[in-house]
C-alpha cells in the first residue's frame, strides 16, 4: 500500500481542487414601503436620484424626462416640494444634461455634454460654468449619475471620465496611459482643473479587453473605485492623489466577465453581458459606515419572456454585497426576480432605499415613485 501513496497524493493534488470560499447570505427586512404620487407629465430619469437631509426633513431629488427639470420630493409628506427648472439654451442653458449633484440648499451642479459643469441656484439661474478639458484623452463625456456622482470634499470636486472615443481601437498601452480622475480645486479665486496622475491597473486587460465602466463612492480621505467588470476595487487617497491599494470583493453570482473580441454584432454582446453578470452602483452608507456594491447576477436570457435588451435595461436578478469600512465582505443579499428597478437606489437615514418599480413587475405603476426601505441584519439603525 505504501508504494501507492505518492501516486494517490498527486491524484488528490490535481483532482480535488478546493471550492472558493462563498460569502454568507445576509438577511434583510423591509422596514417600510413608501409610494409617492407623481403627475402624468413627470417621468423619472432613474440614472440619478439624490437623497439629502435638512432641518425641514428628508428629500429626494430626481430628474424629469418629460419636462426639463429636477423635482425635489419630501419623503416625509410624500409630496413634490420644489422644482428646479432647467434650460438647454440661453443665458441659463446647460445643453445636454447628463446628471446633477446638489451641494447645498441653493446650489446644484449640472454635468453636460460636451463636458462642462454648470453651477445653478434652485431657481434654475446659472451662476457659472467650467469646461472639463482633457487634451491627452480627448474626453467627450461627463456624468453625474448614481454610478459616477461628482464627489465634493472641502474645497475640491472630483469627477471621473473612464471612457475612450473608440474603445474597439483602444490599445492596452492607451489604457495604461489614461488618467480617468479629475479634480477641481476651488481654493483660489479661479477654479483649477487637474487630471490626477492616477492610472488604471496594469493587469486590467490581462485576460482580454473589457468595458472601462466604473462606479465610485468616497469616505473621508478615501475614494473607492468599483469597475463593472472586475472584482477588484481601486483605493484612492485624496490627500496623496494616488492609488494606495487594491481590494477584491467578489460576489458568489459573478464568475467571469464579458470580453470584447470585436465590434458588436446584433445582441451578441448583450447576451454575453447577461450570461456573465457585472457589478453596478457602489454606495457608501455614512449612517451605518458600510459600502453597498450592487451587481447583476449571471442569467440565461432564454429563461425569460423578454428580449436581451429589455433584460439588460431592467435586469431581473439584482444583488448587493455589504462591506465594512475596510472593504471586508459582511455578506451578500439576492433580491427576488424583478424586485428591483435597476440604478434607482440610494442611502437614507432610515436605511437603504430600493426602487421596487421595475417595469417587468406585474404591479409596475408609472404614476408613483415606489421604494422599500431595506435593513440588513447586523447593522445598527435609529428609527
Amino acid at each position: 500500500m505504501k508504494k501507492y501513496l505518492p501516486i494517490l497524493a498527486v491524484f488528490l493534488l490535481f483532482n480535488c481542487k478546493s471550492e472558493p470560499k462563498k460569502n454568507r447570505i445576509i438577511k434583510s427586512n423591509v422596514f417600510k414601503s413608501i409610494e409617492i404620487p407623481i403627475n402624468e407629465d413627470f417621468a423619472p430619469k432613474k440614472i440619478r436620484t439624490q437623497y439629502f437631509f435638512s432641518d425641514s426633513g428628508q428629500y429626494l431629488a430626481i430628474q424629469n424626462k418629460v419636462n426639463f427639470e429636477i423635482g425635489i420630493f419630501n419623503l416625509d409628506s410624500k409630496k413634490l416640494a420644489h422644482i428646479i427648472p432647467l434650460q438647454k439654451q440661453g443665458p441659463n442653458g446647460v445643453g445636454l444634461n447628463n446628471g446633477f449633484e446638489i451641494l447645498s440648499q441653493d446650489c446644484v451642479l449640472i454635468a453636460s455634454i460636451p463636458p462642462r459643469i454648470h453651477f445653478l441656484n434652485f431657481a434654475g439661474n446659472k451662476k457659472s460654468s467650467l469646461a472639463i478639458d482633457d487634451p491627452e484623452n480627448k474626453a467627450n463625456y461627463l456624468a453625474a449619475t448614481n454610478e459616477t456622482p461628482l464627489l465634493f470634499s472641502e474645497n475640491s470636486l472630483y469627477g471621473i471620465q473612464p471612457y475612450f472615443q473608440d474603445l474597439y481601437r483602444t490599445s492596452e498601452s492607451d489604457l495604461k496611459k489614461s488618467k480617468p480622475i479629475f479634480k477641481l480645486n476651488f481654493g483660489g479665486k479661479i477654479a483649477k482643473l487637474n487630471w490626477l496622475s492616477i492610472f488604471r491597473p496594469e493587469d486590467e486587460w490581462e485576460e482580454g479587453k473589457k468595458s472601462p465602466d466604473v462606479s465610485w463612492a468616497h469616505n473621508g480621505d478615501t475614494i473607492i473605485v468599483s469597475p463593472q467588470l472586475d472584482h477588484k476595487f481601486w483605493i484612492v487617497s485624496k490627500s496623496q492623489e494616488k492609488v494606495i491599494g487594491y481590494k477584491t470583493a467578489k460576489s458568489n453570482k459573478i464568475n467571469g466577465f464579458r470580453i470584447i473580441e470585436g465590434y458588436p454584432n446584433g445582441d451578441e454582446e448583450i447576451i454575453k453581458d447577461l450570461k456573465n453578470g457585472r457589478y453596478e452602483a457602489l454606495l457608501y452608507d455614512s449612517y451605518r459606515k458600510v459600502f453597498y456594491r450592487f451587481f447583476y447576477s449571471e442569467i440565461d436570457w432564454e429563461n425569460y419572456n423578454l428580449t436581451p435588451r429589455q433584460l439588460l435595461q431592467n435586469h431581473s436578478k439584482v444583488g448587493v454585497l455589504v462591506l465594512n469600512q475596510d472593504l471586508e465582505i459582511m455578506g451578500e443579499h439576492h433580491f427576488g426576480t424583478n424586485y428591483v428597478q435597476t440604478w434607482n437606489y440610494f442611502v437614507g437615514k432610515k436605511g437603504l432605499y430600493i426602487s421596487t418599480n421595475n417595469p417587468n413587475r406585474d404591479d409596475f405603476d408609472e404614476n408613483f415613485l415606489k421604494y422599500d426601505i431595506i435593513r440588513f441584519e447586523g447593522l445598527n439603525y435609529e428609527d
